[in-house]
Parts: structure tokens; C-alpha cells; sequence
């Protein structure tokens, strides 16, 4: 379709796995497409070849109706007249230039002084690069990724090179950045919340190959395997057997513990139960009255673990059972390793996916 970037790309490495990605992204309007997974996944590869620093062994990109690569018809279209905006890891400023030059460095038009304004670095525009922060030098290469008027920007880990408390202000800040510009883009990512705090949609690679896309909220919520479910962050992945069915719940075995689950609809029996450790609620005792919980389990707390403003508690109910908890939650339960407590699973929190 004449508004999207058709990605459908492989590529063979001597010494890691081989590549194949397929994916659309959106043109025309503000997206950010997040392509996450694990180091090692092929993030960085499918970026590069889409920039067109990297050349796919087979495969098709398309961007709207015009073809940057076709390994069938030997079409490669060179970095420079795809028109797309690349930000490295590392920003690649130059640092003997000043904030002025390197965002001129490539730039159509008069829109230098626009993007200075823009990104808040007029007061910076004769500072050389080297004495910047990293805040600073990030938006310095936005700005010059952007000088050159490009239909897609490109960013791989944007926030790596920064250091965690620069990070954790810099997220919103890139989301908003890039909200401001109105141009599609493609983030690299490793980092979960960095893929929640910034994307639109969602593309997970792992093992050089990509898994699950969709929107964002839905690949999270509704991992399509148990692989995407580790990779996405879901802390309890145990495998299950579906006994029966009944009235839109199955009841699922973990062992010896059974639990009612949402049906999938699928026609299997061997499953991965996927659990969200922030779905999780922890009791003292029985509920007093009645509740929407189906599953209330028997449990010994293993281990507590304090996060900052959260807890991470591990419980043995038969299987292993990680819950997030508030710090406040924690004093008042007397959370404690040994413990005897209720773990409270909601069937519409447990996520079944098929084995094999």
C-alpha cells in the first residue's frame, strides 16, 4: 500500500542467526513501531537494512510505491535517497563541531534554526558537542536526524548511552520529541518500559526471527507464545494441562494445582499458563464475602524482595508464583520468607497459549 514501509527481509550469518523479519509500518502520520527483544535478537539488523546500511540476502522493502530493495531484481537503493532519518546508539556527533554545524551537517532548506528552537539548543547553537550531556548531545542528534527532512526516522537504543537517571527523565522527554515531529519512526529497543513509554505498536524478534506484532498494549497483554511471554516480561510462565471446559472457563492442572482460566478457544491441551506477577493479589486469610476470583491458592512465601516503591514476592503454592506488591502492602501483611498466605488469581488474568 502506497502509506506504508513493507519490511519482508532475510539474512544468513556465519556466526549467528539467520534473519527474517516482516513487517508494516504506517506513513503518513506520527507512529512510533517499537522492534523489541532480547540482545542478539536481529533488532539492529532489520534497522540497518531498512536505512540501507545493511544489504538483506533476500526479501523486499517497499516504502509506499517506490522499491529500496528487491534481492529478486538485484534493487538496492542507497542510503542517501531513501530520505530516512538514523539515530546510533551512540549518537554520532561530531565533537570538534558546534551544536550549530551538526545540526546544519546534511540539512534542507533554512530549517536549521527552526530545529534548534525546536529542541531547545539556540542558547547551545555555539557550544562544540564535546561539552554537552547526554541529554544534550541526544537531542543535538534528533535534530540533525531531522535537518534533512526525512519521510522515516530511525532510532537504535536511543537511550543506551545514557546513564539510568539521564534515562528515566530522557523517556518522556523522546516521547514527546517525537510526538512534536509528526514523522513515522522505528524504535530499537531491549528495555520494557522504554518499548511501553514510547510505541504505538510493537514488533518482537527473538532468536533472529520476528514472533508477534501488533499494537502495543495487545502483544503485552496477549503474548502468542510462551517465548514472546518471557521476552515481554511475564514473570510466571509454568506448563498446564486443560482438563475441561465449561461455560466460556477451563480449568487448567500445574501439577497438582488447578486453576479456571478464560477458554482461548483453541482446540489443545498441553498449555503454557502465563501470569503477570501485578495480577497477582496476596491474603491473609479468606475473603470475608463473596468474590469475582476464581482462584484463591494455598501458598508459602519464599522470598521478598523490595524494588524501590514495589515488592517482589516469590510464593510455592504448588508451583512457583511471582506477585508484585506496594511497599505499604507489605508492611501491613507482614509479608515474611516462610509465611503462610492466600495467593488471589483473577481467570481473567491467566494467559493460555499452546505448547509446541
Amino acid at each position: 500500500m502506497a502509506n506504508e514501509l513493507n519490511v519482508d527481509i532475510r539474512k544468513w550469518h556465519a556466526d549467528g542467526p539467520a534473519i527474517a523479519a516482516a513487517l508494516l509500518v504506517p506513513l503518513g502520520r506520527h507512529s512510533v513501531t517499537v522492534l523489541f527483544g532480547p540482545s542478539g535478537a536481529g533488532k539492529t539488523t532489520v534497522l540497518r537494512a531498512i536505512a540501507g546500511l545493511d544489504r538483506p540476502d533476500a526479501g523486499v522493502i517497499v516504502c509506499g510505491s517506490e522499491v529500496w530493495y528487491d534481492g529478486g531484481r538485484g534493487i538496492h537503493l542507497p542510503p542517501q535517497k531513501r530520505r530516512v532519518g538514523y539515530l546510533s546508539q551512540e549518537y554520532a556527533v561530531f565533537p570538534h563541531l558546534t551544536v550549530r554545524h551538526n545540526v546544519a551537517y546534511g540539512a534542507r532548506g533554512d530549517s536549521v534554526d527552526n530545529l534548534l528552537a525546536r529542541f531547545d539548543l539556540a542558547s547551545l547553537a555555539d557550544r562544540h558537542a564535546r561539552h554537552l550531556s547526554g541529554g544534550e548531545l541526544q537531542r543535538v542528534a534528533l535534530a540533525r536526524a531531522l535537518a534533512s527532512q526525512p519521510r522515516l526516522l530511525l532510532l537504535d537504543e536511543p537511550l543506551s548511552a545514557l546513564d539510568a537517571p539521564t534515562r528515566l527523565r530522557m523517556r518522556a522527554d523522546l516521547r514527546q520529541l517525537l510526538a512534536g515531529v509528526q514523522i513515522p519512526a522505528v524504535v530499537v529497543t531491549h528495555d520494557r518500559t522504554e518499548a511501553l513509554a514510547l510505541g504505538d505498536s510493537i514488533a518482537i524478534m527473538i532468536g533472529g526471527k520476528l514472533r508477534q506484532a501488533g499494537p502495543i498494549e495487545s502483544v503485552f497483554d496477549a503474548p502468542a507464545n510462551a517465548d514472546v511471554a518471557e521476552a515481554v516480561g511475564v514473570e510466571t510462565i509454568c506448563q498446564a494441562r486443560v482438563l475441561d471446559a465449561s461455560a466460556g472457563l477451563v480449568t487448567v492442572e500445574i501439577g497438582r494445582v488447578r486453576l479456571a482460566a478464560v477458554d482461548a478457544g483453541g482446540p489443545f491441551t498441553d498449555v503454557f499458563a502465563c501470569i503477570r506477577a501485578e495480577t497477582v493479589t496476596i491474603e491473609r486469610g479468606p475473603s470475608p464475602g463473596p468474590t469475582s476470583a476464581r482462584n484463591h491458592l494455598q501458598a508459602r512465601i519464599v522470598s521478598v524482595t523490595d524494588e524501590g516503591p514495589v515488592a517482589r514476592v516469590v510464593l510455592d503454592c504448588g508451583f512457583r508464583l511471582t506477585a508484585i506488591v506496594t511497599r505499604q502492602s507489605e508492611e501491613e501483611l507482614q509479608l515474611r520468607e516462610g509465611e503462610h498466605v492466600i495467593a488471589v488469581i483473577k481467570a481473567t488474568t491467566i494467559r493460555l497459549v499452546p505448547r509446541g
